[in-house]
């Protein structure tokens, strides 16, 4: 059932009348292979490679933590700075919960209480003759004293003070140390893409079916994991955790992750070969920025 809905599923696209004078929309793109998947964790979209990863992120703060450390040195501060935590992977939830263990313990909450505490304390502010020497970093406002004013124990402050020499170092040649705005974009638009899709549409209709044989009564897994119900308690309750198996094994039964993985797929792989080139140099500012920083290290 569920995969006869899938192959007609792109032609419920598109039902509102067109205007004539906007460019016809493009056709939903096709999918050749649907894979069946309980999880999507550890499988990639064609955006991420263009993407700074995870594990290409705490290598760059690794190196610019050192930096700026050592920078702080050569003005007689003994100054590390405050991690700023682990990026996340790109598919961490992307489909929402898909863990049937934690849907079990946890329900719908995401993270331990710890966990949660931590990321919300906030760390004390350098004192102001500290702050002058750590500066801002690349792109904030130039400093209001001239260049040749800008000196702590007689030694210049390097321009953004020393976050703005180790990003310096870090992007020297070409690099970048943020995502680049257009992969982001197709990251984004290509999961609203899918959202929209009628073979996800009809994925998430045989879900929602499938949920209310189980007393459970949900349009999409987007209105479950958003029910209000579920963030008057700082722990999962009991009518919580069932709807959330309820999900887990209502996605599992209908494919729902590998049919949305397969479409979502389909649109960046799309989006990608349009923009191909761009996103090639890309990847090579992130590639310089990790060898910059594999250079730091190993100096």
């Amino acid at each position: 059932m569920i995969a006869a809905m899938v192959a007609l599923g792109a032609a419920a696209t598109g039902c509102a009348a067109a205007d004539p004078k906007a460019a016809p929309a493009a056709a939903p793109p096709v999918v050749d292979a649907i894979p069946t998947l309980a999880t999507a964790d550890g499988r990639a979209l064609p955006i991420a490679q263009y993407l700074i990863s995870p594990d290409e992120d705490r290598r760059i703060e690794t190196a610019r933590t050192a930096l700026i450390g050592s920078c702080m040195k050569r003005f007689g501060f003994d100054y590390a700075p405050v991690a700023t935590g682990t990026k996340p992977d790109l598919m961490t939830r992307r489909y929402y919960l898909t863990d049937a263990a934690s849907a079990a313990a946890q329900g719908y909450h995401w993270g331990a209480p710890a966990d949660q505490k931590q990321r919300s304390a906030t760390p004390q502010p350098p004192a102001p003759e500290m702050q002058a020497v750590l500066g801002r970093g690349r792109g904030a406002p130039a400093e209001s004293a001239a260049p040749a004013e800008r000196t702590h124990n007689g030694i210049a402050i390097p321009p953004g003070g020393c976050l703005g020499e180790a990003d310096d170092t870090l992007t020297r040649g070409g690099g970048i140390l943020q995502d680049d705005a257009g992969a982001l974009e197709i990251n984004g638009q290509g999961f609203a893409d899918s959202m929209a899709d009628g073979r996800v549409k009809a994925a998430f209709a045989a879900w929602s079916r499938c949920m209310k044989e189980k007393g459970q009564t949900y349009a999409s897994p987007v209105d479950a994991v958003g029910d209000e119900r579920w963030f008057s308690s700082p722990t999962a309750t009991a009518p919580e955790i069932a709807a959330a198996t309820a999900d887990i094994g209502c996605k599992q039964q209908n494919n729902v992750v590998g049919i949305w993985f397969a479409v979502e797929t389909a649109y960046q792989d799309r989006a990608v070969q349009a923009d191909l080139k761009r996103l090639e140099q890309t990847r090579k500012a992130i590639d310089v920025t990790l060898a910059n920083a594999a250079a730091t290290k190993a100096s």
